[in-house]
């Protein structure tokens, strides 16, 4: 009834019926109104304004709360996306297990194993029906997040990444590496200074009290289509322990030096893509009898060049060419000792060449090499003698020996070379007579030695490492004699059994025992010691050889019994009861 009525209002239309005299009176009066209208309005608008500005601001905040909880939850969906496919494929491992693989005990990486990791999603205020997934593996999860109207192609992308993935994902792309070695520690003996004796004969353990450190800087400077290359940097040296101010001087035994310095790279030599290539002060890598602490391999440079990881039949090839200059008496000065002989500087280039990891049975690989050393006497060097040298090396691995491995090596040298082999000492395979480049005595002989090193599993619980070297020479020169014309035969020797608590914990005994025999000039010279090591270690893993870092307290007892050929004592006795702390590590 009301909507008729209405309809017929809006329908009929109004009469009007207004007087002219009216309609001047209204017109006066709104003229008399207008100012004050206007003001009002004026005043009414600018509020308004303020109100909407307020409104719109407060509607912007709230668009962007909005995007970013859009934003989290497209992550939040891609994350749980990815756990469902983990779950389906874990569930899958687990309908179809592999049989699982046995690890040998010796040799394992030694990478630190991280607390696992978890992600969990929560948002049980926006969706209380999202679930926390949990992903195992130690994993960390990577999200590519495309901007809005950008089409990314994600085939072939990896966005999950273990730990220890992401880790080396970072330092390869970053390029940059620091590493090294060091050890050192504290010592006293029964009788003063202790002082080590024949370490190269007798063994490390309990009879090594100086510290020595390597620091290797490595710096990638390109990295693309293939090629790569690496500036690599490596001081080493001696750092006195028994001194607190340790200045860099050689009277203190604080010396430093650049023994690396090169430029090395990947993807250069043609046909061989994965050969490497290196040019500036370097040489091939050194192959150190570990418990005796001197190498079978070892070419100390000035500067060179070197290709290694040649792929060549069923072995791998290294080459490589260097400088080794030596320092030289001019002359035979009498009654002038050799080390204060006027000297001159003799150019000498080193050739070498490996061809290893030669397969033969099971778990065992074969080695040859060869080097030779050549001096390049200028014309005014005519009156001096600097002979040529050669080194013959074969090297057999037996991996998986007793849960350890094992190497023998079979080398022969002639020259100043072979003159090395007659050390008591250190036995590196050098062309010089010393650290200081020197070259000096006669030189016409050859020297042979046999050389083993390992370790194996006696037990579940027990394991042993060892050095053994059997050498023999034949008109050689004698540094230690400082005598030509020796024929010499010598056994250096160092067991290390020791018993296994845990992984972190060991005991054991070091003990070596080492002989040697000079014969010159119709008159034989004999050298002779033993030494027995008492000692507990700190360990990360079970290794003797190839885990590190260790900590070692030791109580030791060296004894020289026979000192013809060295003239030693331990600060007048022939005989040291030492004790200490030494700590070693690679990093």
């Amino acid at each position: 009834m009301k909507k008729s009525s209405l309809n017929r209002q809006l329908i009929t239309k109004p009469k009007l019926n207004v007087k002219c005299k009216r309609i001047a009176l209204i017109t006066l009066l709104g003229l008399f109104y207008l100012p004050n209208s206007w003001g009002a309005t004026q005043e009414e608008m600018e509020a308004r304004i303020s109100l909407l500005e307020q409104k719109l601001l407060e509607l912007t905040q709230e668009s962007v709360d909005l995007k970013k909880q859009v934003i989290e939850s497209n992550k939040q969906l891609a994350l749980l996306n990815k756990n469902l496919q983990q779950q389906t494929q874990q569930q899958n491992v687990k309908t179809n297990p592999s049989p699982a693989k046995t690890k040998p005990k010796v040799q394992q990486a030694t990478k630190e194993t991280s607390k696992q990791q978890v992600a969990t999603v929560q948002n049980t205020q926006k969706n209380p029906n999202i679930n926390t997934t949990t992903i195992n593996s130690n994993q960390i999860v990577l999200v590519n997040d495309s901007l809005e109207g950008e089409v990314k192609d994600t085939a072939g992308v990896k966005n999950t990444y273990t730990l220890t993935e992401f880790k080396d994902y970072i330092k390869d792309e970053i390029g940059f590496s620091f590493n090294g070695y060091f050890r050192g520690g504290w010592s006293t003996s029964s009788n003063g200074k202790p002082k080590n004796y024949a370490e190269g004969a007798l063994g490390r353990f309990g009879n090594e009290y100086g510290g020595w450190y390597d620091l290797i800087f490595k710096q990638k400077v390109y990295d693309k289509d293939g090629h790569r290359v690496d500036a690599i940097i490596m001081v080493d040296g001696n750092v006195a322990t028994d001194k607190a101010a340790g200045l860099f001087n050689t009277q203190d035994d604080n010396i430093m030096q650049f023994s690396d310095i090169y430029l090395s790279t990947i993807g250069f030599v043609p046909g061989f893509p994965e050969a490497k290539f290196w040019v500036g002060k370097h040489s091939l890598f050194y192959n150190e009898i570990q418990m005796l602490d001197w190498k079978t391999q070892k070419a100390p440079a000035g500067g060179g060049i070197g290709i290694e990881n040649l792929e060549m039949g069923v072995g791998k090839v290294d080459l490589a060419v260097v400088r080794a200059d030596v320092n030289v008496p001019l002359k035979k000065q009498n009654n002038v000792p050799v080390e204060k002989r006027k000297k001159t500087d003799v150019d000498l280039n080193e050739f070498e060449a490996r061809y290893y990891d030669i397969p033969l049975w099971k778990d065992a690989t074969l080695g040859a090499n060869i080097r030779f050393s050549a001096p390049n006497k200028s014309k005014l060097q005519n009156d001096i003698t600097v002979k040529n040298a050669w080194l013959g090396s074969l090297v057999l691995t037996q991996n998986e020996f007793f849960g350890g491995f094992n190497q023998f090596t079979l080398q022969a040298a002639t020259n100043s070379v072979a003159a090395q082999f007659a050390n008591i000492n250190t036995n590196n395979p050098e062309f010089a007579a010393n650290s200081d480049n020197d070259y000096y005595g006669d030189h016409d002989g050859k020297a042979y030695r046999f050389v083993s090193q390992g370790e194996a599993y006696l037990s579940d619980k027990i394991i042993m490492a060892h050095a053994l070297a059997l050498t023999t020479g034949q008109d050689v020169y004698s540094y230690d004699l400082n005598m030509p014309h020796t024929d010499f035969n010598s056994i250096k020797s160092a067991f290390r059994p020791a018993y296994i608590w845990n992984t972190y914990n060991q005991s054991g005994f070091e003990v070596g025992y080492f002989r040697q025999k000079n014969k010159v000039n119709g008159k034989t010279y004999r050298e002779e010691g033993y030494k027995a090591t008492l000692y507990h270690s700190f360990k990360v893993e079970e290794s003797l050889l190839t885990s590190r870092p260790d900590i070692r307290f030791y109580l030791s007892y060296i004894k020289s019994r026979k000192n013809d050929i060295s003239k030693f004592d331990f600060n007048g006795k022939d005989h040291q009861i030492s004790f200490g702390v030494q700590t070693e590590v690679w990093y």
